[in-house]
């Protein structure tokens, strides 16, 4: 089974911000893609975050968020093929918010390589906001689970470290439907 975790940083620093934005594009990192941001330089990534949040007077609000996407190895038996799932599935947020996605090899269970999304809220666009509620974790799941054709689980990690794993198991749908 596939799993989707969020990590929410809603009360998150700017060390936060330094750190959370640097751990996809850090020393364990087998993959790394940015989009609209300097990869090479976390620090500056971070400031990237902080200047679009800044400019739609969106500083006040969540940092930033951290998703995690786990695959099977029949899944993604390939860091290149965790990548290009983790660029799909992220496609309508990497679209219009600055983001990195970086894979990482972990062997657990029966996965190896994982991404770690790490998205700025405010929309570059716009400067609306992305929010970590279950309507947009849920509808993040369900496209996770039709994209990989697998089944998907949900877990959310709160600021205090809990986690919640939802019940519902994401399943793919068909197209026709």
């Amino acid at each position: 089974m596939e799993t989707l975790k969020v990590i929410l940083h809603t009360n998150g620093d700017d060390k936060c911000l330094q750190n959370v934005v640097n751990y996809p594009m850090g020393k364990d990192q087998v993959l790394k893609e940015g989009f609209g941001i300097d990869i090479n330089n976390s620090k500056n990534a971070a400031f990237q975050f902080k200047a679009v949040a800044k400019f739609y007077n969106n500083q006040d609000k969540t940092p930033v968020f951290h998703y995690m996407t786990s695959f099977t190895n029949e899944t993604a038996p390939t860091p290149e093929k965790a990548m290009e799932l983790g660029k799909e599935i992220f496609k309508p947020i990497t679209d219009a918010h600055l983001s990195v996605i970086g894979t990482h090899f972990k062997e657990r269970d029966e996965c190896s390589y994982h991404d770690h999304i790490v998205v700025s809220p405010t929309n570059f666009y716009d400067g609306s906001i992305l929010y970590g509620d279950n309507a947009t974790n849920f509808a993040m799941a369900q496209r996770m689970a039709d994209i990989t054709g697998k089944p998907t689980k949900l877990i959310v990690r709160k600021e205090n470290q809990k986690e919640w794993e939802c019940s519902r198991i994401f399943v793919p749908q068909d197209d026709e439907d």
